[in-house]
């Protein structure tokens, strides 16, 4: 099963007009699947969220930071901050809550949201500090959101790294726990989320997706990566997929990036998901 799996991914990693890897891991037995290029650290984009977001339910569960305090988010600051998000966007003054900013972090990867959570952290050294507690992944934030097109990067990471990240969300704990439900409705849904039955809005129907995925994505102009945490009845896996130097710089469902994130998460699922 693995061979057959491995032999697939290779195949896409092969079909890239750049640089990528993917890993993944089932957290049941850990058995590993690799393709590509693993000992590099790849750019990651936004998909580094996912780390911030792990020391700031970190410190909230050690009762560091308050999630109710409010920030304020001035014209300077949203001028500062190009990219991703809404914040940017809106009239100055506004004060959400740190947990605002969490939730805007991850749900439509809010680049000021997601620099009021670093300032509340004190900093990329406060987040890389708590890698300890979360198994020391290879990951490493290396600036705030204020970063340009490359070589200015906010995070690199190996895609073991990447993948490791999410396994602190497959536990029952607090700190889990805010992690899953601020993820949940994850809106860049272009990649892992695209071709497998995973479907967050069920719940608001009193549903149940068939499938669970937690995720973050990230991409600029030559990189598109992305991490998460799968679940479904009977088995459950991490999964990163990372590319650089890609030539096709779109970030649509049809562009070189989301579709290599899209069909190896498809691929994963199909081979690791128990039987029917």
């Amino acid at each position: 099963m693995t061979d057959r799996l491995t032999r697939a991914l290779e195949d896409l990693v092969r079909g890239v007009d750049g640089e990528a890897g993917i890993y993944a891991r089932r957290l049941d037995d850990g058995r590993e699947v690799t393709a590509g290029v693993q000992d590099h650290r790849f750019p990651t984009g936004s998909a580094a969220k996912a780390l911030v977001l792990a020391a700031y339910a970190l410190a909230v569960d050690a009762e560091e930071i308050d999630p109710h305090r409010r920030v304020a988010v001035d014209s300077t600051y949203q001028a500062a901050r190009p990219g991703s998000g809404v914040l940017r966007h809106l009239e100055p003054g506004l004060s959400p809550t740190l947990e605002d900013c969490a939730a805007l972090m991850m749900i439509v990867s809010d680049n000021v949201a997601t620099d009021l959570v670093l300032d509340a952290l004190g900093g990329p050294d406060g987040v890389n500090g708590r890698r300890g507690e979360l198994g020391d992944p290879d990951v490493e934030i290396t600036s705030p959101t204020v970063w340009v097109a490359p070589p200015g990067q906010f995070a690199m990471a190996t895609p073991a790294g990447l993948a490791s990240v999410w396994e602190r969300w497959h536990t029952t704990d607090a700190v889990a726990q805010r992690c899953r439900r601020i993820t949940w409705r994850q809106q860049h849904r272009e990649g892992f989320g695209r071709l497998v039955p995973f479907s967050p809005d069920l719940i608001d129907f009193g549903l149940q997706s068939p499938l669970g995925l937690w995720s973050k994505p990230g991409s600029y102009p030559t990189v598109s990566c992305e991490g998460g945490l799968f679940e479904c009845d009977g088995a459950s896996w991490v999964l990163a997929v990372m590319a650089e130097g890609l030539a096709d710089w779109g970030n649509h469902a049809t562009s070189v990036g989301p579709a290599l994130r899209a069909e190896a998460s498809k691929l994963v699922y199909e081979r690791w998901r128990p039987p029917e």
